[in-house]
């Protein structure tokens, strides 16, 4: 590649001096509106608009053989870049852009998306892994930052892309999952309407099913056959009303009685740090404080939404939450859209 800067009497001359090169910066005409944009290139047709714009210089890039403009080379990085949930745009403003073809949860390999950007002029910029998208939501740019880019360059880019293990950029969809929800505490009939409707609306949201609502009292042995009777017909449980800080409570003895295992107690999450986490019948079980069914955000929206896109609770995951596990207003973000259908009847932090 080759810059020059041409005086603007250039336009005067033979198109020969200009034709063929890349515009690095708008020409704009006596009004100030670009006749030409940065990123055109110039052709015996356009020295019509650069005699009646007649610029001070005109700012040229020379292509060498082998150089890929910047349109084109964005067009590729995404392509290498996109992957199963994702639907490629045209570039506008030579901007690529990668949107969600269904609605899901965005996964970002965060290690690989770094290792295309370590390329010189090459940008690639997504939303957060694990954020939950609608279809056609925009998960990321891709933009070459000079105006054309060699081709061993963007070979790289392209290579250290198909490094990863699997795709950069994807969005797993949500399965049709269904929920079930012991209670183990007296509400009055609005609280019991309100905790359902809160349940319907979520599970909806991910194009889930509930079961009805199972209301149990402190006696061991229902609430053992309860979570039995759950774990057989739904796929993720919700143990609600729970005194989750005491192993002796009820429904956590009944849920060992039952044969349920441990994967952990307590998150690293506010709200939701109080949450434990079981295994009964091959099936999660979430122990949550009743306030959590009645709160704008908490850790079991990330749950639920990590589940419902077909991923486990393991140790790993529960661990990893304490990054961002403050959910202040701040982090509404993270929370899907239901948090404003609930409305009044959700409580704050």
């Amino acid at each position: 590649m080759r810059l020059e800067v041409l005086p603007g009497s250039a336009v005067d001359g033979p198109s020969v001096r200009w034709a063929g090169a890349v515009l690095c910066r708008d020409v704009r005409d006596a009004a100030g509106r670009p006749a030409l944009s940065k990123g055109a290139l110039l052709g015996p047709g356009d020295e019509q608009a650069l005699r009646e714009a007649h610029p001070e210089e005109l700012h040229l890039l020379w292509l060498d053989e082998g150089d890929v403009r910047e349109d084109a080379a964005a067009v590729r990085i995404a392509a290498a870049v996109a992957g199963p949930g994702t639907a490629a745009r045209p570039p506008v403003e030579s901007q690529a852009r990668l949107v969600a073809a269904w609605r899901g949860l965005v996964e970002v390999d965060v290690r690989a998306l770094a290792a295309v950007n370590a390329v010189d002029g090459v940008t690639v910029f997504t939303v957060p892994d694990g954020l939950h998208v609608d279809a056609g939501r925009t998960l990321a740019g891709v933009k070459i930052t000079p105006l054309a880019i060699d081709e061993w360059s963007l070979e790289q880019a392209e290579r250290a892309a198909g490094a990863a293990a699997g795709a950069i950029l994807s969005v797993r969809p949500f399965l049709p999952l269904r929920v079930a929800a012991i209670v183990r505490q007296r509400l009055s009939d609005d609280a019991r309407e309100r905790f359902e409707r809160s349940l319907g609306m979520r599970s909806t949201w991910f194009g889930g099913t509930t079961e009805p609502v199972r209301y149990v009292d402190e006696s061991p042995g229902q609430v053992r056959q309860a979570l039995l009777d759950a774990a057989g017909t739904a796929d993720i449980v919700l143990a609600v009303g729970v005194a989750s800080v005491d192993p002796l409570d009820v429904t956590w003895q009944s849920l060992l009685a039952a044969g349920a295992t441990s994967v952990r107690r307590g998150l690293p999450m506010h709200p939701g740090s109080s949450y434990w986490i079981a295994e009964l019948l091959g099936r999660p079980v979430i122990g949550v404080a009743s306030c959590g069914m009645f709160s704008r955000r908490s850790a079991l929206d990330l749950l639920i939404a990590r589940l419902h896109a077909g991923l486990e609770l393991d140790p790993a995951y529960l661990a990893s939450l304490g990054h961002g596990g403050l959910l202040g207003k701040e982090a509404a973000w993270r929370i899907p859209p239901y948090e404003a259908a609930l409305g009044d009847d959700a409580d704050e932090d």
